[in-house]
């Protein structure tokens, strides 16, 4: 899926702002606060980019800063091991229990990287771009549709993440005190 799009899908699942937060959101001492300053939001925004952002964006960005135009030959191994460990079970496994353990407040953001990789499962095909659930005991990826050649998952999940947001401010709108 869109990298994007799994930003906007974890904020919603995964942070107080988002579904999470009930009738009433994000709350601190004073009340509620605003959408902005919901520091779960902007933390499941970054877990739920963060398997893309790790192997491909860094990728990119050097490109960008080295000046060489982007493109998608030529992809140098490493940025393959990154991809596989990111969206591998034993790989988000390890970081997550260890950013879990050392910071519990970080719980509910943590999730939006696991969903992120349930989502690419069937949204990308037994290319490269195959999600490793298994790996390194295993390359096998499940044979799913490449979002990428599809449009209409390409559009669906930009309406999934919509529909999930207005869900979020019906809720909201349904919890305010008259």
């Amino acid at each position: 899926m869109d990298t994007l799009v799994h930003g906007l899908i974890g904020t919603a699942l995964c942070s107080r702002t988002g579904l999470p937060g009930g009738r009433r959101g994000p709350l601190d001492a004073h009340g509620p606060r605003r959408w902005w300053a919901d520091w779960t939001l902007w933390a499941a925004f970054g877990f739920g980019i963060l398997p893309d952002a790790l192997s491909l964006g860094i990728y990119f960005l050097s490109d960008l800063l080295m000046g060489r135009s982007l493109t998608w030959q030529g992809i140098p191994p490493w940025v393959f091991f990154l991809y596989n460990t990111t969206h591998s079970l034993l790989g988000m496994a390890l970081i997550l229990g260890l950013l879990a353990w050392r910071f519990p407040a970080l719980r509910l953001p943590l999730l939006a990287w696991p969903l992120h990789v349930l989502m690419d499962v069937p949204t990308h095909g037994e290319s490269v771009w195959g999600t490793p659930l298994l790996w390194p005991f295993s390359s096998w990826t499940f044979s799913g549709w490449n979002w990428w050649l599809h449009k209409e998952i390409f559009i669906g999940s930009w309406l999934l993440a919509g529909a999930l947001w207005l869900a979020v401010a019906l809720l909201r709108l349904t919890g305010r005190k008259s």
